[in-house]
């Protein structure tokens, strides 16, 4: 934690998160924002765990608490940095925010349901993606692209479970290969599949 007005961390929204937040985005801005704080070790800043320390150090409240004052400081530029990083339509929900905490808790309360719709329907879409005319290439890219979404939303989907979802759509052209892969005794990884 900075102790020292040396030790404050200066962030500029766009160049230290250069994805804006939008409505549709959040599991990605998320990561984005959880990187960069953690690479500087800020974010205890925005889940709390970096407690504001009192204001004053003495009883009569006449004396200035300096870590007080630094901590105040680096908690208002990762909130400026926070509403920089929303788009114009998301940062009157943090605009009055005190706190990155605050501003952070926010954010997650109003777009974690929203990423959670989205999980929803990426597991949908995993579920249902036959793979139809496309080349088997295109259909594992399209695959792969809707897992690597779902991990993205904190919701990952392991090999094996993988495997299933792209066995079970390919169609009856592929049922000699299926096959083959449903008999095998070990795993197999499934970006080797094509």
């Amino acid at each position: 934690m900075a102790t020292t007005t040396n030790d404050i961390v200066q962030l500029n929204a766009p160049s230290n998160f250069p994805i804006k937040l939008t409505s549709i985005n959040f599991p990605i801005w998320r990561r984005q924002v959880q990187f960069k704080l953690i690479g500087f070790n800020l974010f205890g800043y925005v889940n709390g765990s970096i407690k504001e320390p009192t204001k004053f150090t003495d009883t009569a409240q006449t004396t200035p608490n300096q870590a007080h004052l630094t901590w105040y400081r680096q908690d208002q530029i990762i909130t400026s940095a926070l509403l920089g990083s929303c788009s114009d339509t998301i940062q009157p929900l943090i605009a009055s925010a005190s706190t990155a905490s605050d501003a952070w808790q926010q954010l997650v309360a109003n777009y974690a349901s929203a990423s959670r719709g989205r999980i929803i329907s990426l597991k949908a879409k995993l579920s249902r993606n036959p793979k139809g005319s496309p080349s088997v290439t295109a259909f594992l890219s399209d695959m792969r692209s809707i897992a690597n979404n779902l991990a993205l939303a904190q919701c990952p989907v392991s090999d094996e479970d993988m495997v299933v979802y792209v066995l079970t759509q390919p169609g009856d052209e592929y049922s000699s290969i299926v096959s083959a892969v449903r008999i095998r005794d070990k795993p197999i990884p499934l970006w080797g599949i094509s």
